[in-house]
């Protein structure tokens, strides 16, 4: 089963459609989610929206790893 999610930003949707999904007989359960929120006061963001902050958007190329 793949779940898709348009944003993540604590689990709290897919993680219980995942059990859900499982108690009801699916083997597996997968997600992909297409986008992230990103809190640039929680210290752990800072290097990653550092790096992109100036970055043009462009939808070929992840922000993160165009270099």
């Amino acid at each position: 089963m793949l779940l898709v999610d348009d944003t993540w930003t604590t689990g709290a949707r897919v993680q219980p459609a995942s059990h859900a999904l499982k108690q009801a007989g699916a083997e597996r359960v997968a997600a992909i989610v297409l986008g992230r929120h990103a809190n640039p006061e929680f210290g752990p963001w800072e290097p990653i929206l550092g790096k992109i902050k100036n970055r043009p958007y462009r939808q070929e190329v992840c922000a993160v790893h165009a270099d």
